[in-house]
Parts: structure tokens; sequence; C-alpha cells
């Protein structure tokens, strides 16, 4: 079983995450609203994925992905970034120093998220293999 957490504000984003990953022998998913509660729920818990919303309320999506990070080992629990709208070269860049393994863009749907949980499942090893991984996925993609 993959132990998901959901940081997302989007109630539509977080509905389509929660279908997608609604396997619940496969997948166990928890989904908060904010950084804060985020921050609280990996001290209770071990999560192999954590998806962030870059637009989050009061502790903005980077700043949620550093304060995790600096609360988890850069060999566990790689980063996935919901995005309303595209990302700047500069952001991409500052999120992917956190150990991010991919960007959902729109339109996002649900064979992209079951791919990407997916491809994260079998194959993250460190954010020292993210770039490889990465380019590996988008080759998959086509």
């Amino acid at each position: 079983m993959i132990n998901i957490l959901a940081v997302e504000n989007n109630q539509k984003t977080a509905s389509l995450i929660y279908s997608a990953l609604s396997d619940q022998s496969r997948y166990h998913l928890a989904v908060v609203e904010s950084g804060y509660t985020a921050i609280e729920a990996i001290g209770l818990k071990k999560f192999e994925l954590i998806i962030i919303d870059r637009d989050l309320n009061f502790l903005s999506g980077i700043k949620t992905a550093k304060s995790l990070r600096k609360r988890l080992s850069f060999n566990i629990s790689p980063f996935v970034v919901t995005c309303g709208n595209k990302l700047t070269e500069p952001e991409a860049d500052e999120f992917i120093k956190t150990g991010v393994f991919d960007f959902w863009e729109p339109p996002l749907n649900i064979q992209r998220i079951k791919l990407t949980v997916d491809s994260i499942a079998e194959g993250w090893r460190s954010p020292k293999d993210n770039l490889k991984n990465y380019s590996e996925y988008l080759d998959r993609l086509g």
C-alpha cells in the first residue's frame, strides 16, 4: 500500500486526485488543505508521496515543500506539485530542489495521476535520481 498525502486547497483538484487514487487496496490517501496541517500530518505517519498545491493559502506551496523537506530525509517522500497554471522556470527550479518528481499542470486527468503515482511507486529512489526518473517518465509519455 502506498501512503499519499495531498496538500490541496482547490476542491476540484482534490476531488480529481481522490477519484484517481480511491483504490483502497493499493493507495491510502490523506487530503489536507493547508501546509501547516501537512507539517503536522508527516509527524504522525510516513508518506511515500506528497502532492502539494503550488497556490496554498497562508503557507505557500514552495514554503510548505521546504518545511516538509527539512523534516524528512532526502531519501524518502518525493513531491508532486499541482499548478493552476504554468510555472515559471525559477519557480520550477526552486521546487526541484525540494525533491519534486513531477508538476501537474492543467489539464489534469485521472490517467496522468495514476501513471505518475505508479512511476513513483515503482522507481523512486532519491532526489539524486529525480531528474533521470523524470526524463524517463517524459519519454514514456511521448
